[in-house]
């Protein structure tokens, strides 16, 4: 292989010697030299020429101009000094042989100035240093042999010899001349050829590319770069590359450069590559067209695809959902804006669907994020299939989705709309194995006259959406002005609400559970009331039942669990015999359905202090038996806390006593509804009587709840009942009222209740 290299780079290094060569002995300086020769034939014939044979000096002229062309081309220029040296000796030796040849000796010293110039163009300002002692060593021989009288000499001596002093001495001043000026040239050039070497360096190495394009159009330079970054050379550069669309506003962009001075004005453009894809680019141009070296527009381009792709995945982002790639808030507000200004000028209709998926949190909390995600992704999804191209559906936030129906007619498209959205939503969603139903709360606003505001509209269809909800979720409302004051009031509460938390303006109160053998307080159970600043006393039926549908509960329930600790550990100072009275506190479902309900439950139990088996945790019988294996197993490590545990409402949730036998459980609390009618009604007096049989047998203790009348609590007491709770015997109480009746004795006397009730019945009468 390096025998075949070296035989293809053979033809082209013999040729380009014969160039060098041709080159050589065909340089006008070498060739001028022989205009001299018709000069020594006139000089003999007119007797200024020494009496030599003109042939020997003709050919001793040729002779020099030959060799030194042959000693040039067999020692190149650019090689080391001491070749510098050969050939300028061997000239100056062959130029003052002829100069002497003639008579005139060193009166002819410019030719070697001529000579030392042709060195100085081939070898540059280190030619003339060397020529200056090679002139001065010829003339000192050839004056010697003038003196010696080996040549003839025109010149009488010795002013001959002065004369070749003065002539050597201006040929030295000469070559010192030349020399110094060359010197300053290269200097020059030299600067020169780094400052364009880097420039060139810098262009061609350049990750930016640089074009040049001419008066008409056509581009004159194109750097290397442009093969790395578009693929294409120079002769496939054109205006056909820019992009279509990009056309018309990259004219103009050239426009206005042409008009300018020299200032860069910058573009982003899309250029076509050599693959076949377009990438976008940053082009600075500026012009020089009145600049002799350029002539032209100078662009420097760099490619930014990666930057705008980044600068467009930002911009997706700032207004996209991350979970289910729907518009968000802010994309939502623009669009709406928008089509409201359309809608103004088309006289046409926008209406807003405001959506809220129904206990959500429920279970977001009970099965797992990874299910409540992929529940809002398949609700994304078919709300899609429910809309028209031209709509917008967007994810508000959290469970809250938002969908825009644009050029309407009326209402009832809109309305047609939300009626297929909670059509589709009713069918399952499949989750790995587990099937989830979901439902939607919708509230619908409409725009009839393109005058609305587009944050009045979302509020509105808000508003609308929590009238749906308070009529029983899983349905459409239409806003309407009347009823906005009473969801607006509501949602006002629910801010109150939260501000009376912090300003600790909720506060609790006791209602005693008798005994029912022996009339004694065995257990108060807390009740949580409101003092509102306004409004008064509020009863936890004017807030509690919207304060479940958010986390607001579980504040509340850890604000009331914390003040009955509290308070318990005083009460067994103010009881005759000195027992323990239990504090019983209602947790609602969503606090339950925390993972870390036992964690909570256990850190206010230490920061009170309370000892556990004063206290007692009621939930639903329906919080019970949602998840019954997690239920149970948080159960089981309260009670392993000493912490007692009572089914409350017992009866009106799935209403099996199979379940009963299932959880860890110490009390079972009857509902009030069943002992308010077990006087009238015989299958309500069969299920009290139940749920006592089986309660006993199970080994927990039964409780009625509701007793009003002394019939309801002789007819419990019969029946086996345990303790018994209501308006009978004292109403809910502070706990300074509570301990006070505990201090003074208990409000029946356990050896005479058929006394106290006949009392009772004396004094109703």
């Amino acid at each position: 292989m390096a025998e075949e290299a070296d035989a293809q780079e053979a033809p082209f290094d013999a040729a380009a010697r014969r160039r060098e060569l041709r080159a050589i002995v065909l340089n006008p300086m070498q060739l001028i030299t022989l205009l001299v020769v018709p000069l020594f034939v006139v000089g003999q014939h007119l007797h200024f020429i020494a009496d030599v044979s003109l042939p020997l000096i003709v050919g001793a002229l040729i002779f020099t101009q030959v060799s030194t062309s042959v000693l040039t081309f067999l020692l190149p220029p650019g090689g080391p000094t001491w070749t510098l040296s050969v050939r300028m000796g061997f000239a100056m030796s062959l130029i003052g042989v002829c100069m002497y040849l003639t008579g005139w000796g060193a009166v002819l010293a410019v030719g070697f100035a001529f000579s030392v110039a042709e060195q100085m163009r081939l070898d540059g300002a280190r030619a003339a240093r060397l020529g200056i002692p090679w002139i001065l060593l010829v003339i000192t021989v050839g004056e010697l042999a003038v003196a010696g009288h080996w040549v003839q000499t025109l010149l009488p001596e010795p002013q001959g010899h002065g004369l070749a002093a003065l002539s050597a001495f201006a040929a030295c001043a000469l070559c010192a001349v030349l020399g110094w000026t060359t010197a300053a040239k290269e200097q020059v050039e030299e600067s020169l050829r780094r400052n364009e070497n880097r420039w060139r360096a810098l262009v061609q190495h350049s990750s930016d590319v640089t074009v040049v394009i001419g008066p008409t159009g056509e581009i004159v330079y194109a750097s290397p770069s442009s093969v790395t970054l578009l693929g294409r050379k120079l002769r496939d550069l054109g205006p056909d590359i820019v992009h279509e669309d990009d056309m018309a506003a990259v004219h103009t962009f050239f426009a206005r450069v042409r008009a300018g001075s020299g200032e860069v004005l910058r573009h982003d453009l899309r250029v076509l590559h050599a693959d076949g894809h377009f990438r976008w680019f940053e082009i600075g141009v500026s012009n020089h067209f009145e600049d002799p070296s350029v002539g032209g527009l100078v662009c420097n381009m760099r490619d930014v695809t990666d930057r705008r792709e980044f600068e467009e995945r930002l911009s997706y982002q700032a207004f996209h959902d991350d979970l289910t790639q729907l518009p968000n808030r802010a994309a939502f507000l623009h669009r709406l804006e928008h089509a409201i200004e359309a809608a103004h000028e088309t006289v046409e209709g926008v209406a807003v669907l405001f959506l809220d998926v129904d206990r959500f949190k429920l279970v977001n909390d009970s099965l797992g994020h990874e299910v409540g995600d992929r529940l809002l992704i398949d609700v994304a999804d078919r709300l899609r299939d429910c809309l028209r191209p031209s709509d917008v559906v967007a994810r508000f936030g959290g469970d809250e989705f938002t969908v825009m129906i644009d050029h309407l007619q009326n209402a009832d498209e809109a309305i047609l709309v939300a009626e297929r959205i909670t059509e589709s939503l009713r069918l399952p969603v499949t989750v790995g194995t587990r099937e989830v139903f979901v439902s939607a709360s919708i509230g619908i606003a409409v725009s009839q006259d393109g005058h609305a505001i587009a944050s009045d509209l979302l509020r509105q269809a808000d508003l609308a959406m929590y009238l749906a909800k308070e009529k029983g979720r899983s349905r459409w409302e239409l806003f309407d002005a009347q009823s906005a004051p009473h969801v607006v009031e509501r949602l006002e509460l629910e801010g109150e609400l939260w501000r009376a938390l912090e300003h600790e303006e909720l506060i609790v109160r006791f209602q005693p559970e008798v005994e029912l053998a022996t009339g004694r307080v065995l257990t108060a159970e807390a009740l949580v009331r409101w003092e509102h600043p306004r409004r008064g006393l509020l009863e936890p039926g004017s807030f509690v039942p919207f304060a479940e549908e958010s986390s607001l509960i579980v504040a509340i329930d850890r604000y009331v669990l914390r003040a009955a600790c509290l308070e318990v550990m005083n009460w067994s100072q103010h009881t005759a015999d000195g027992r323990r009275v239990v504090v019983s506190v209602n947790l609602s479902p969503r606090f339950m359905r925390q993972p870390e309900v036992v964690t909570d439950i256990t850190a206010i139990i230490r920061e009170t202090g309370v000892d556990p088996r004063c206290v007692q945790l009621e939930i639903t019988e329906r919080t019970a038996l949602t998840d019954v294996e997690t239920t149970v197993a948080r159960l089981h490590e309260l009670r392993t806390l000493g912490i007692r545990v009572a089914i409350d409402d017992f009866g009106t949730g799935y209403s099996s006593l199979g379940y009963l036998k299932r959880l860890p459980v110490d009390v079972v609390k009857l509902d009030r509804t069943f002992v308010e009618s077990m006087d009238t009604q015989s299958s309500d007096l069969a299920i009290v009587q139940a749920v006592i049989t089986m309660g006993h047998a199970l080994g927990m203790k039964v409780t009625a709840e509701g007793v009003e009348r002394p019939e309801q609590a002789a007819r419990l007491r019969a029946l086996g009942c345990d303790t018994a709770m209501g308006w009978l015997w004292v109403p809910a109480l502070p706990a300074s009222e509570l301990a006070e009746v505990l201090r003074e004795g208990l409000p029946v006397p356990a050896e005479s209740l058929e006394m106290h009730i006949a009392r009772l019945k004396r004094r109703s009468a």
